[in-house]
């Protein structure tokens, strides 16, 4: 019994001991260098994938977390690709179609009914051995006359066709028309004896149903057009070969002369000279067509117009020096020659007109 005691009285002292011990030290704190009141987060350490961990965040004492937008760019696949490629062919095909629409040389149609159907301004045609006038006409349906009418070289059908020359075929019977400055449909209707509505119907010469359309320096067809007989030319007085004197008229190039005006060749002369030759105004006056197709006929060419009905044609050009409308004097360079339309060689086709009549540019050149 005495021993127990004595047990728990030991006991009793070791745990009073502990409790003094405990409540001394912490009375007496001892005091420690570079201790943190508050734990410091240094975010300017810490990193994440695709986190920079040089961002300056000096002075943080807490972590936020706010909205990040997020983009997600996908690579392009095969199927987008095909959807782009058939966006742009659709587009094409749209602007094609639009070209086509507006084109006074490409396409159009007679709006008789069959408002779709495409036929165009002409065709280009390449003579084959044993073709004749009467052939080709028959094989494309017009008349003779529509070939004859609208290819300078050709005055008959019964002409010879050469090999390889080439022809322009009007689409329909009619009359190919080079539209000069100041013309109107109803002008150019009542000069080939035609009905001006048809001309407006025609699609090819893209008028769109409006006759005020009508551009120049185009061409464009006269459906049911003919070459209308021309009362003779009146009287011309003598004119003395000045120069650039009082007659106003000179030659519009140095180039020899290979074919005179005369029955075997009764519209103009021609001038032999090499391509790209500086052409001039044999008189002053007004460029009232500067054009034309490269494939046949006159080719490239100019007319002006002098006034009291007189013009003058220059053809086969390789390049033009002015435009529609545009004044020039005597001497003044209006093109180059060349080798388009019906040509065995580069020179230049001049004619002389008065009221559309023929005239020996002789009789005017000094």
């Amino acid at each position: 019994m005495t021993v127990t005691r004595s047990r728990h009285a030991v006991h009793f002292g070791v745990l009073t001991s502990l409790f003094l011990l405990i409540v001394g030290i912490g009375a007496f704190p001892v005091p420690t260098t570079e201790a943190a009141s508050t734990p410091v987060l240094r975010a300017d350490r810490f990193t994440l994938p695709g986190l920079a961990a040089s961002v300056p965040t000096a002075g943080a004492t807490s972590l936020s977390a706010g909205p990040v937008p997020l983009t997600v760019v996908v690579p392009p696949s095969v199927a987008d690709a095909l959807l782009q490629g058939d966006n742009r062919a659709l587009n094409a095909r749209a602007q094609l179609a639009a070209l086509q629409e507006n084109s006074s040389q490409a396409s159009g149609g007679v709006d008789n009914g069959t408002s779709n159907e495409r036929i165009p301004i002409f065709f280009e045609y390449e003579v084959q051995a044993g073709d004749t006038i009467s052939g080709i006409a028959s094989r494309f349906g017009v008349s003779p006359s529509s070939i004859t009418w609208n290819n300078v070289d050709v005055l008959s059908d019964t002409d010879l066709l050469q090999l390889g020359m080439k022809l322009q075929i009007p689409s329909v019977d009619g009359i190919i028309h080079s539209v000069r400055v100041g013309e109107t449909v109803t002008a150019i209707s009542a000069r080939y004896d035609a009905d001006w509505q048809d001309v407006v119907a025609f699609r090819a010469n893209g008028l769109d149903g409006d006759p005020n359309n009508i551009r120049e320096g185009s061409l464009i067809l006269v459906p049911g057009g003919r070459k209308v007989p021309l009362a003779p030319a009146p009287s011309l007085p003598v004119v003395a070969p000045v120069g650039n004197g009082g007659s106003g008229w000179i030659w519009p190039s140095g180039g020899l002369l290979t074919s005179a005006f005369g029955p075997s060749h009764p519209l103009g002369i021609d001038l032999a000279m090499s391509s790209g030759s500086a052409i001039a105004a044999a008189k002053s006056g007004q460029v009232t067509f500067a054009g034309g197709n490269p494939c046949c006929s006159y080719g490239f060419h100019i007319i002006v117009d002098h006034g009291d009905g007189y013009e003058t044609v220059y053809a086969h050009l390789s390049d033009f020096a002015v435009g529609n409308g545009q004044f020039v004097n005597a001497g003044d360079i209006i093109g180059f020659s060349g080798n388009s339309g019906r040509s065995t060689g580069p020179h230049l086709h001049f004619e002389v007109r008065r009221n559309g009549s023929y005239l020996d540019p002789l009789t005017f050149l000094p």
